[in-house]
């Protein structure tokens, strides 16, 4: 008994955690659900998404039996997880601290909606409603963030969450039944912006709620229950249990191929393989909320909010420009990989998916140490302190004195009550009055050093742009499209840890030498381009299964994707009763994933065009704009528009440029490609060589056994004899010359015989 109720508690304390590591763990609730609502390992931005969802580490659970329901999980807990993450994404939430608040929220609705007033003035009135919502919304849930235990809390969330779903749903409608007509002629750039970006909403809520019972929700459900046993068993005991954090761990720090197999394996028979009996259904329903807004199918909404009319080829053509950049990198791992794993490789271009230090494969920073290019280069570290640990608020001076460089305002205030603690999901908070920003920090201590300063460096820079756009109307304080949120995060931490920077932080020991240099670009390629990689398949394949409901070889199509585009194979047989894609976060939950695939290539492009602006002469991979305040301005600038204007037009207040480019991401990783190549001639030189010396030896250990053999046989009379003839040695009239023993003798000689 005592082990159930240690295992609930276990449960509930990461429950609640999760809530906040899968929608407040990194990047700021976007006002558009759409919007990247969670990747993977990075943190959170509160009217943001989660960063920590880009890897799934956040939900660790039990399994879906009547009796495993009993010993691992609680499916109340569960079902205010899954409400608690919908009412968190919302702009429009009201967290209600009672019933009053939420009868008022509900009696402004009405007054709107029956108010004979005009398009534009509908909208000031629902901005201003959604303004008091977002405030009261934000306000409770940072109560929540910084007390999970409290019940008031946890009533406050649960209390607006179905509330929150008729509005955003109720907005839309409201705009068809009373101004469908007016919207039809309209001319106004502005208006039609906020008229595409509140239909996008709730189409995307309309397909998150549809459907009683709904699918997503028992999606969501089974993924994120589902553990695995460390040994064979079908049932899991408290000792034998791995959620998903624990797998995660396993596959970042083992170096055995069967232990790895066996997780890789368990987890999609847990997830994937138990969701695909309510696939379809999902899919169905995800299209016919789409068709009834006049879209082919629902991928056609995720792809609409891009705002490219073409922007299928878009994604096609800068996949085919980046992926031989992938494929060195590919061809690389690969030739490492296989000196520790040659039992593992069983053709000759494809990688197995488990051995690349993530569950998913899809960022391969976890082998960083096996593929190193200069192993007996350290890494940066923390100088004179026995690579302890510092206090986290030095990591966010570092930050906020980079962004302040630039011109921007600090965000210091947004800090300044940063705790050390491990029982939450680091996340950041736009708490939507235009002044008031927190971060929560979840980490214990500073200890390795490049992972946190990336973390903290993500969570500032979704601050900073907060803090552009909180001029705006709240419809638009957000990114122009869901890929803007994260483009900015990642490309002001690749300033930050750039080995450029690190040299100008007295805490920091690096080495000056070009051998830390490309140890530092091998480590961005390992979480870059497999990422572009991945989110551009994962996408494609969805996109493929919502325009073809006839398509039933999923998994088959998954894993052609996944071998052709990424050169993985799975390391166990497949069949179409998986649904390996499922094990997913973003599948369950119907997230779009290739926001991270623009997000990549948008930083590079930037920063190729802020370093022409700032006369760089050098590599690109050396260029840093700190202190440049004329790179700070055309970031400020683009910053500050929000979703105000289209991408093309915030592109091009940075950039100059329209279009997406991928000239940044090729120069800043050009020298690294040259040396990985140069490493891989060598690795597969070697390889043959050795293939030869193993051939060399096998022939001569087959002569030696022949020899020994022959040896053997010549010490028997009769055998030798037998040896001699067959090698033509027959006697005739010459001289045969025998060796006489005569026993007791004292000398040997030498008898002439004769014919």
């Amino acid at each position: 008994m005592n082990g159930l109720l240690w295992f609930r508690m276990e449960y509930q304390i990461l429950f609640y955690t999760i809530l906040l590591l899968k929608y407040v763990n990194t990047v700021h609730y976007p006002t558009d659900p759409t919007s990247e609502m969670i990747p993977d390992n990075k943190n959170v931005v509160l009217r943001s998404n989660p960063e920590e969802l880009r890897s799934d580490e956040e939900f660790e659970y039990g399994r879906d039996s009547d009796q495993e329901k009993n010993s691992v999980t609680e499916s109340e807990d569960k079902r205010f997880l899954d409400e608690a993450l919908n009412v968190i994404n919302n702009p429009f939430t009201v967290l209600a601290s009672n019933q009053d608040t939420i009868e008022n929220y509900k009696g402004a609705l009405e007054n709107i909606k029956h108010e004979n007033i005009t398009l534009e003035d509908f909208f000031i009135q629902m901005d201003k409603l959604s303004l008091d919502v977002c405030k009261s919304s934000q306000k409770s849930l940072w109560s929540y963030v910084l007390n999970t235990n409290d019940e008031l809390a946890k009533d406050n969330m649960l209390s607006i969450s179905a509330e929150e779903d008729d509005l955003k749903i109720e907005y839309w409608n409201l705009i068809k039944e009373k101004y469908l007509q007016e919207t039809q002629s309209i001319n106004d750039t502005k208006l039609n912006r906020k008229l595409r970006m509140i239909q996008v909403k709730a189409i995307n809520h309309e397909i998150l709620r549809s459907k009683d019972p709904n699918r997503i929700d028992a999606m969501h459900r089974i993924w994120s229950q589902a553990i695995v046993c460390s040994d064979d068993s079908i049932v899991c005991t408290k000792e034998t249990a791995r959620t998903l954090n624990d797998i995660i761990t396993i596959f970042k720090t083992s170096n055995d191929s069967d232990e790895l197999k066996h997780y890789w394996k368990g987890y999609r028979d847990a997830t994937g393989m138990k969701i695909r009996p309510i696939f379809q259904d999902y899919l169905s329903e995800a299209n016919t909320v789409a068709a009834s807004e006049n879209f082919s199918d629902a991928g056609e909404i995720w792809r609409y909010t891009h705002e490219d009319d073409n922007f299928t080829e878009t994604v096609e053509r800068i996949w085919s420009e980046v992926k031989p950049l992938y494929q060195t990198l590919h061809k690389y791992v690969r030739a490492k990989l296989k000196t520790d794993y040659n039992d593992d490789f069983t053709n000759d271009e494809l990688i197995p998916a488990h051995l690349l230090g993530n569950l998913w494969a899809q960022e391969w920073q976890g082998i960083f140490s096996k593929v190193m290019l200069f192993p007996n280069t350290s890494k940066p570290i923390i100088a004179n302190n026995n690579n302890e640990s510092i206090d986290s608020k030095v990591l966010f001076d570092v930050v906020d004195d980079f962004h302040i460089s630039l011109g921007f305002e600090s965000t210091i205030d947004s800090y300044e009550g940063v705790t050390d603690t491990t029982d939450c999901i680091s996340s950041s908070h736009d708490l939507c009055d235009g002044v008031h920003y927190r971060i929560r920090w979840c980490e214990n201590n500073v200890t390795d050093l490049m992972e946190d300063l990336t973390k903290a460096g993500r969570l500032m820079s979704h601050i900073q742009y907060f803090k552009h756009y909180r001029n705006l109307e709240l419809i638009f304080r957000d990114g122009p499209t869901p890929a803007f949120h994260n483009t900015f995060a990642d490309f002001f931490t690749l300033q930050i840890t750039a080995p450029q920077h690190l040299k100008t932080l007295s805490f920091v020991e690096i080495d000056s030498d070009n051998e830390t240099s490309l140890n530092h670009l091998l480590w961005l390629a390992l979480q870059k381009l497999p990422m572009i990689a991945y989110s551009y398949i994962l996408d494609k394949w969805r996109w493929d299964i919502f325009a073809n409901d006839t398509m039933r070889n999923w998994n088959q199509h998954w894993w052609d994707l996944r071998t052709n585009e990424m050169g993985l194979s799975p390391p166990v047989f497949r069949n179409e009763k998986d649904l390996d894609p499922a094990s997913k976060y973003h599948v369950v939950s119907h997230v779009q994933y290739i926001t991270y695939f623009i997000s990549h290539v948008l930083e590079f492009q930037m920063l190729l065009s802020l370093c022409k602006r700032a006369n760089h002469t050098g590599p690109l991979h050396e260029c840093s704009i700190r202190g440049n305040k004329e790179a700070g301005k055309l970031l400020s600038d683009g910053m500050s528009l929000g979703a105000s204007e289209d991408w093309r037009t915030v592109l091009e207040t940075i950039t100059g440029e329209r279009e997406f480019s991928t000239e940044g991401i090729f120069k800043f990783f050009e020298p690294l490609k040259e040396i990985l190549e140069a490493e891989t001639a060598k690795l597969e030189n070697a390889g043959i060589q050795e293939n030869k010396a193993s051939i060399i030896i096998g022939i001569v250990i087959a002569c030696l056994v022949v020899v020994i053999l022959l040896l053997y046989l010549l010490k028997k009379t009769d055998a030798r004899n037998k040896v001699l003839a067959l090698c033509g040695l027959k006697q005739n009239a010459s001289l045969d010359i025998v060796t006489f023993e005569a026993n007791g003798a004292t000398n040997n000689g030498i008898t002439e015989i004769k014919g």
